[in-house]
């Protein structure tokens, strides 16, 4: 078992356990163990998921690409505007076309969590064969982060 092997997990399971604290209300023992048991089961799921989807037995491809984070710059100015269009629904269902990209399968899962950040929008169902995501917003215009992700 290498550094690597054992570093992986425990960085999870800090960061889960970190993240699980502080959202109760009053840390207790019995908090303490319920929050470091399923950042421990988490971790491990977590490890798994990310080794099974890099490995190279899988035929699609998973690795982001560095230009897919341009995806988050409209993100906070949409939140505000989605907060308030919040107000008035006025949207429906729309399908979101995405570009050709031989990494198909993350940019479809990238741009899923890229669209669906903002409270305005989310997937609601992805067509792998024809390359599209079923979204539904509540504006009849796409988003800034629904143009991007189309580009």
């Amino acid at each position: 078992m290498t550094g690597r092997d054992f570093a992986e997990p425990a960085v999870w399971w800090a960061v889960l356990l970190a993240t699980y604290l502080a959202v109760i209300s009053k840390i207790s023992v019995t908090e303490l163990v319920v929050g470091a048991l399923a950042s421990a089961a988490a971790a491990a799921a977590a490890v798994v998921a990310r080794r099974a989807l890099l490995s190279t037995d899988n035929p699609e491809r998973y690795r982001p690409r560095p230009g897919w984070l341009r995806w988050a710059l409209p993100i906070p100015a949409q939140i505000l505007a989605d907060s308030v269009r919040l107000v008035r629904p006025r949207g429906g269902l729309a399908e979101l076309p995405l570009p050709e990209d031989h990494r198909a399968a993350a940019l479809r899962g990238f741009a899923s969590l890229a669209v669906s950040t903002s409270p305005g929008t989310f997937v609601t169902a992805v067509d792998p064969d024809r390359n599209i995501l079923v979204v539904h917003r509540i504006s009849p215009r796409p988003s800034p982060a629904e143009r991007a992700v189309s580009r």
